[in-house]
């Protein structure tokens, strides 16, 4: 009983001292957008497309992650997760920190640029901590609490820069967010103990590299990454954000098109299905847990959640059903994210977890990137209908990645 505790007491310190920098990493990211307007205005940006030229600096940031975040999880196994973990978090909050201080247009780009760097570790060290630390029998549990945290940034940042904003000043705002991401790295500097791998005698996957991971070549390492199953986990993050995340973009801006919903009702509508997918997500840490990466969860999760929004596409679904319904997809998708990781941990061989999780989570990256341009053209050529098809359908699609993973590391 003793020892019981003394694990779920070490695990429950891991799974925060973990978390807290991921929440800060997702309100990074979502921090810069709300203030598009202001720094519009406060850096004298005009012309005839001043969004597209403030767009820009997202578009730095994001390509700036994609490109690193694979070398960063090589890093990560051959260095260890620790260190890298502390100087990414700095890294990000000092970059997000000197917004408030920039003076020029060009210095916000410099500031993304080394914003997306620090962006990068996220994936790769959680994972192989949370990997290495935590007990087996609460692993999809621990998976389950670090991407919800990761949701609840998304939610915080803009209610956090827009408030600081309002009451203070647009400086400020960014000033505050980059001293709190540096209050983490200084907890996690202070309690990096608690993160040593040595310490955890339940676990076989470690966080430090051994001396025979550190020795595996970079030519090994991609050749493991291109290796069917991971193949497949990639792709998984590449239709899940293109299906989940294209609805979360372009939810409002179809519902008006098609049927002249309420904006009211359809933010509504998106919260609801934003809501949906972290408490699917909480509740899918229990369900990993308990039976682990099955194809029969796939197919009771994905499925459905694909109907459902296809069948919004045909129908014109007006109030609390609206409502329930977008829910009950985004509870459905989000049951699902930790038998992925469950999945894409159990392909993956002991000391490879940062680069495996760092490439195939860049395909999140890449589905964000692709999925505006093709919802934005069916939207435009099309109709709204095609919006909720062709989410639905790349929904779907993400159940064949999973099975064909899973079935051929099985076998």
């Amino acid at each position: 009983m003793a020892r019981l505790s003394s694990t779920l007491n070490q695990d429950i310190k891991v799974i925060s001292l973990v978390c807290f920098p991921h929440l800060m990493s997702h309100a990074y990211y979502a921090a810069i957008p709300p203030m598009f307007a202001i720094l519009i205005t406060a850096f004298g940006i005009t012309g005839e497309f001043p969004f597209t030229k403030i767009g820009v600096v997202m578009t730095v940031f994001g390509i700036v992650t994609f490109v690193v975040q694979t070398p960063v999880g090589f890093i990560v196994d051959r260095l260890g997760a620790r260190a890298v973990l502390i100087g990414g978090i700095a890294i990000e909050a000092v970059a997000i920190g000197l917004f408030g201080v920039a003076t020029a247009y060009w210095q916000l780009l410099v500031l993304a640029a080394i914003a997306g760097v620090g962006h990068t570790v996220f994936h790769p060290a959680d994972y192989a901590i949370l990997s290495s630390r935590v007990s087996e029998e609460r692993m999809g549990r621990a998976f389950s609490i670090h991407s919800a945290t990761g949701y609840m940034g998304f939610v915080f940042a803009p209610i956090f820069m827009t408030g600081v904003a309002a009451v203070w000043h647009w400086r400020a705002s960014f000033i505050l967010l980059g001293i709190i991401g540096l209050v983490a790295a200084l907890l996690l500097l202070f309690q990096s103990a608690s993160l040593n791998p040595t310490k955890n005698i339940d676990n076989k996957k470690s966080a430090e590299p051994s001396e025979d991971i550190s020795q595996m070549s970079t030519k090994a390492g991609i050749r493991l990454l291109l290796t069917l199953p991971i193949m497949m986990c990639f792709l998984y993050f590449v239709l899940h954000q293109m299906g989940g995340g294209g609805l979360r973009t372009f939810l409002v801006a179809a519902l008006g098109k098609m049927y002249g919903t309420p904006e009211l009702v359809a933010a509504t509508a998106l919260g609801a299905f934003t809501a949906g997918s972290v408490f699917g997500i909480l509740s899918g840490g229990w369900v990993a847990d308990r039976f682990g990466p099955r194809v029969m969860t796939a197919f009771a999760t994905l499925v459905p959640a694909g109907i459902l929004i296809a069948l919004m596409g045909w129908f014109d679904i007006r109030g609390a059903l609206l409502i329930g319904i977008l829910a009950l997809s985004g509870y459905l998708i989000g049951l699902l994210i930790p038998s992925r990781d469950l999945l894409l941990r159990s392909v993956t061989p002991p000391g490879s977890m940062g680069k495996v999780m760092g490439f195939a989570s860049t395909g999140s990256n890449l589905g964000g990137a692709l999925i505006p341009v093709v919802l934005g053209f069916a939207l435009d050529t099309l109709g709204g209908h095609w919006v909720f098809w062709i989410c639905a359908l790349f929904v779907g699609a993400a159940f064949f990645t999973f099975v064909t993973a899973k079935t051929r590391f099985s076998s």
